[in-house]
């Protein structure tokens, strides 16, 4: 079943839940395997995720086929992922998407407000949460770009740290190696940005965005990564998420 606006971001049905289950597991080892051939992909710093608790995750958004990357990060257990409403919206694309773990960014005003409500339901079955916070999928790019506030203000609101990802590229002969680095969790408490009375200080959530995009930029730079592959911003896919 697509999502329809309107409905909870994360299905509580049961038979839904065993089919997204099922569905995950098949799902990944196929599509792991492909990126694995593409990219000779490697994945670094997993006991990261095993070490905190409840938590959001944010990357880099580099490829078509990040989502399996990260996936595949979090095996054996499964993440949620967010995407574009439309994307969960389409037919047959939009229930393959919501059964492997996608959660939907609504348009609405009351926007954060189920993105809390999908976080705790997220963190109540012990699963973790995973945002593209640069918003556009940038091909092959190792310089991230500017980043949205949505996940950093729900780190904050909800007092959970931000588990950086970052994926960095390296030269091959026709297409790059792909490597993912989970990096140490990064605390709203850091940056003061949750006052006393609960609400977020804007100033302080700016800097902690910028901080986390630069943990991100700096390892990036470390491992050598490379941008000689990069094809600029993909193109969106007509019908599905236009």
């Amino acid at each position: 079943m697509a999502y329809k606006p309107g409905d909870k971001l994360i299905s509580s049905n049961y038979f839904f839940r065993v089919a997204a289950w099922i569905t995950f597991y098949i799902v990944l080892i196929v599509a792991y395997i492909l990126v694995w051939a593409l990219y000779r992909s490697r994945i670094f710093g997993r006991e990261r995720l095993r070490s905190v608790g409840d938590a959001i995750t944010v990357s880099n958004h580099t490829l078509f086929l990040d989502p399996v990357l990260m996936a595949a990060a979090f095996f054996p257990k499964k993440p949620f992922q967010t995407l574009l409403e439309a994307t969960v919206c389409a037919p047959f694309v939009g229930t393959l998407t919501r059964l492997l773990g996608g959660v939907p960014i609504p348009r609405r005003d009351v926007h954060f407000d189920l993105m809390k409500e999908a976080c705790r339901e997220a963190f109540k079955r012990r699963q973790k949460i995973h945002f593209y916070p640069e918003g556009e999928c940038y091909l092959y790019n190792n310089c991230p770009n500017k980043f949205h506030p949505g996940a950093f203000f729900l780190s904050a609101s909800l007092d959970v740290p931000i588990i950086p990802m970052a994926t960095v590229f390296h030269k091959r002969r026709c297409r790059p190696t792909v490597h993912l680095h989970i990096l140490e969790p990064v605390y709203p408490s850091d940056y003061n940005v949750r006052r006393e009375d609960g609400t977020v200080d804007q100033q302080a959530l700016r800097v902690y965005m910028e901080a986390v995009r630069q943990i991100i930029s700096d390892k990036i730079v470390r491992e050598n990564g490379t941008g000689m592959y990069y094809k600029g911003a993909m193109n969106r896919i007509p019908g599905i998420n236009t």
